[in-house]
């Protein structure tokens, strides 16, 4: 059994959760954005349009200073261009000509929201609620940020995404699809429970997520703990458990003049049980970033190293042979077009120091993907939030260090990786979701044991704390 592939399976399905229920990266909700009559022509707009809107509408309201609403869509647009400093110093005009006005009080606190300057965030908001005839709507979004602010300001913050569903695979154990292979030269039949067997199983994946302000700048202490169990209807031999825990702090990159950034270095923790039994269990430590060079783009990465232990039983006799250390990488980068269109690229790395030099291994690959939100086609749903279409592709070159004795003298093991995968996430509450995911993954391999295609079918329903 390919145990790679196992909880690569695993992790996809927490990663999948995560991304269905997406919170901001600091960890503060967004009440939701303020909409004026220009905002849905604004959210259209690619990123050169805006800046030329921007830079259109600075010329004329240079030329009449008075005119509201041209200051307005100025604003709204700088600040959909992510130039909040732009917008405020706009709206903070607009009440010299029009004061007290809680229109333009709301935008500032939702501004400075953003910007974390709850304080400035709280006065505007206050404000709003002080003026006569505040129309209904303005109170309640003002009403809805003061309770976002409390929690922002509270210095401990846990969140939580959990999935459980059905998957279905064509090839759940990895296994060859030939019955009849070559070892060391000599023709084998392989038997029932060493071929490939298609198999459903049920799944709980969850993502938990510990921060505590420490109030210098931004920084956090951060916890994550990731956990996963999957339950196979024939294929027992394949249940599977895995826990890890992630802990350290997270810096605010702003004290180096790096904007919209974040370094974190963390200890890692895990374990995993196969066959209901202990399998492995590691130790290490890794470092992550993130940073949004602009508003409609991010980068984030992550490096990290793990010392590893097998431990052997009856039905997986030798795996201690793959005892030693693990060092892995990943960058990906993420550009948004508009409100519907996204796409990422990513490159991975991984290299493996083992007991046996024969399960010793790097591997090197990528992979690109494209999301396409669009509104619900159910009516009654279309109040929940735009549903999602996720396609990726990726590819992997994996390639051992030396031949395995048990199935070739003089040839090491060499292995491309491809696979295909599609999503559908249609939100049925703010915080609940459901999921459809199918994957199609081919390994090539020399090795005829370890060559194998594999279809599944994922459906899965995902809740957010």
């Amino acid at each position: 059994m390919n145990v790679r592939c196992l909880v690569v399976a695993a992790l996809l399905g927490c990663a999948t959760a995560g991304t269905a229920l997406a919170q901001p990266a600091d960890g503060v909700t967004v009440p939701g954005d303020v909409t004026p009559a220009s905002a849905p022509a604004v959210s259209a707009m690619s990123a050169p349009e805006l800046r030329a809107r921007q830079s259109e509408l600075l010329g004329v309201m240079l030329r009449d200073p008075s005119n509201l609403d041209v200051a307005f869509e100025y604003a709204t647009v700088s600040a959909a261009m992510g130039d909040y400093e732009a917008a405020i110093g706009t709206f903070e005009r607009m009440l010299i000509y029009a004061p007290g006005l809680p229109r333009i009080q709301l935008e500032l606190g939702v501004l400075y929201f953003r910007l974390g300057s709850y304080e400035a965030a709280r006065s505007y908001f206050e404000a709003a609620l002080a003026a006569p005839d505040v129309p209904a709507e303005v109170e309640t979004r003002v009403r809805t940020f003061l309770v976002a602010i409390d929690e922002a300001e509270d210095p401990h913050k846990i969140t939580a995404t959990f999935m459980t569903g059905l998957r279905w695979q064509s090839n759940a154990n990895a296994g060859p699809g030939a019955r009849e292979v070559t070892l060391n030269g000599l023709t084998f039949l392989l038997d029932d429970t060493a071929i490939g067997k298609p198999d459903w199983n049920a799944f709980l994946a969850g993502n938990v997520h510990w921060a505590y302000d420490l109030g210098n700048q931004g920084d956090l202490l951060e916890a994550d703990l990731l956990l996963y169990a999957g339950r196979y209807f024939n294929e027992t031999r394949l249940n599977t458990s895995i826990a890890e825990l992630t802990f350290g702090p997270s810096f605010n990159l702003a004290r180096f003049d790096i904007d919209n950034a974040r370094l974190g270095i963390y200890g890692i923790a895990s374990g995993i049980r196969l066959s209901e039994a202990n399998y492995s269990g590691a130790l290490g430590f890794g470092s992550r970033f993130a940073v949004q060079p602009d508003p409609l783009s991010s980068v984030s990465g992550k490096l990290e190293y793990r010392r590893r232990w097998y431990r052997d039983t009856g039905q997986y006799p030798t795996v201690t042979n793959r005892d030693g250390y693990q060092i892995s990488g990943q960058t990906t980068y993420t550009r948004r077009f508009d409100e519907r269109w996204s796409a990422r690229g990513f490159v991975l790395g991984d290299y493996e120091d083992t007991a046996a030099r024969f399960e010793q291994s790097w591997e090197l690959g990528g992979g690109i993907g494209v999301t396409y939100r669009f509104f619900s086609p159910i009516a009654k749903l279309r109040d929940k939030g735009p549903w999602a279409l996720d396609l990726e592709s990726g590819y992997l070159r994996r390639e051992f260090a030396s031949p395995d004795p048990a199935v070739s003298a003089t040839m090491a093991q060499r292995d491309n990786e491809f696979w295909v995968r599609g999503g559908l996430t249609v939100p049925v509450r703010e915080d609940v979701a459901l999921g459809l995911t199918t994957e199609f993954r081919r390994l090539q391999s020399n090795y005829a044991t370890r060559d194998y295609a594999n279809t599944s079918v994922m459906m899965s329903v995902v809740k957010a704390f």
